[in-house]
């Protein structure tokens, strides 16, 4: 399936790669962008692979401990909502 990327996806994979650049490690930015492409890849595959969230009215995978990705499935591509720290304060349908 075709993956779309939405400008808050863009956005929040920049912002997260950016954060662990200047606080972690580039080696830790690039196995997290890495693991991302990994995780795209599989879920173009199989884009069930992701649990469904009722909540939000999407599916959700998460890439490491602290990041989420989310995303809706239509008929002919996938649409990449946005990625998200878990730390932070819970998502609900109006910010995501």
């Amino acid at each position: 399936m075709k993956i779309v990327w939405s400008n808050k996806a863009k956005y929040t994979f920049f912002s997260c790669r950016n954060y662990l650049i200047e606080y972690r490690s580039p080696e830790i930015a690039e196995k997290f962008a890495n693991k991302v492409l990994h995780i795209i890849n599989l879920i173009s595959i199989n884009p069930h692979l992701g649990k469904f969230r009722n909540d939000l009215e999407c599916n959700e995978i998460v890439i490491t401990k602290y990041i989420s990705l989310y995303y809706i499935i239509n008929n002919n591509f996938i649409h990449l909502i946005r990625f998200y720290d878990n730390r932070q304060q819970p998502l609900d349908i109006l910010n995501l």
